[in-house]
């Protein structure tokens, strides 16, 4: 019901899932480490080749978000690399932004157990022998687990004509003013420290819409997870409001008919939560 917002997939979770498809079991590894902050292009530092063994697992970030559970929407940056070449596999050489449900069915058998368990917030490297042109080799993939929701400390701003409550997690429309705002309202419920996003950016959200007149809601994605919106493409009203915040905020706008749909004046709450990285993963040789 927000037409303008153009919602898209995330990613093609096909391919980005094709480079994680092999089982494993438990390994050593002489040398890994992983640098890059969260959702950020990482760089992976290992001797080439890397040692073949079993399948290991450790957690190198351990986040504060809520725990993914069999089900739940989910939001990852995948990036993997070649244990014999140190060759970035994934696509373009970038982190891949995967939105999914927690499942087996979405995620693969593989991956599935990677990631159920952990918190959002939280970083997975795995070492795992796979097959490449019928060659036994090792990879190394870099698991970030994205925040679904915005987590910080609740602002009250100034002047706001309507009040949001948080119930479980989840924005709620308690009530508004009597009197529609003639000009766009933007209040900043949880101020974020990400990067700066411009009116052109393209933004993985997770929003709530409900109409003035009669406070019904007309969207809510969180239910279905996040979603990439290419800001430009957004209400006049949207545009003007997001451009210039942070990621990991989350915001309430009052968007007047004219810069909305043309018809009611809307109450938006929306959480900036990501963007696509189009830097480019690195490897070092530990070796070196």
């Amino acid at each position: 019901m927000w037409p303008a917002f153009a919602v898209a997939a995330v990613c093609a979770l096909a391919i980005a899932l094709v480079m994680f498809v092999l089982p494993g079991g438990d390994a050593s590894p002489k040398s890994l480490r992983v640098a890059g902050r969260l959702g950020a292009a990482p760089v992976a530092e290992f001797p080439i080749p890397y040692p073949q063994g079993r399948q290991r697992v450790r957690t190198t970030i351990r986040g504060s978000g809520q725990v993914v559970k069999t089900g739940m929407p989910v939001l990852l940056n995948l990036t993997v690399f070649s244990g014999e070449t140190g060759e970035i596999l994934s696509p373009g050489s970038r982190p891949q932004l995967i939105q999914a449900t927690a499942t087996n069915d979405d995620l693969t058998r593989e991956m599935a157990p990677l990631v159920i368990g952990h918190t959002e917030g939280s970083r997975v490297v795995v070492s795992r022998p796979a097959t490449r042109d019928g060659k036994e080799t090792m990879e190394i993939a870099v698991i970030d687990i994205l925040p679904t929701a915005v987590i910080g400390e609740r602002l009250e701003p100034a002047d706001a004509p309507a009040k949001i409550k948080i119930e479980n997690g989840l924005p709620q429309l308690v009530s508004h003013s009597d009197k529609a705002p003639l000009s766009p309202y933007l209040g900043v419920l949880v101020k974020g420290d990400g990067k700066q996003i411009s009116a052109t950016d393209k933004v993985v959200v997770q929003y709530g819409v409900w109409n003035w007149s009669d406070s019904k809601e007309v969207a809510f994605t969180w239910p279905k997870g996040p979603q990439l919106v290419d800001i430009a493409k957004t209400f006049p009203g949207v545009r003007e409001l997001v451009a210039d915040q942070t990621l990991g905020s989350r915001l309430l706008l009052v968007i007047p008919a004219e810069q909305a749909t043309g018809t009611d004046t809307l109450i938006v709450v929306v959480d900036l939560l990501a963007q696509p990285d189009e830097g480019k993963a690195k490897q070092k040789d530990a070796n070196k």
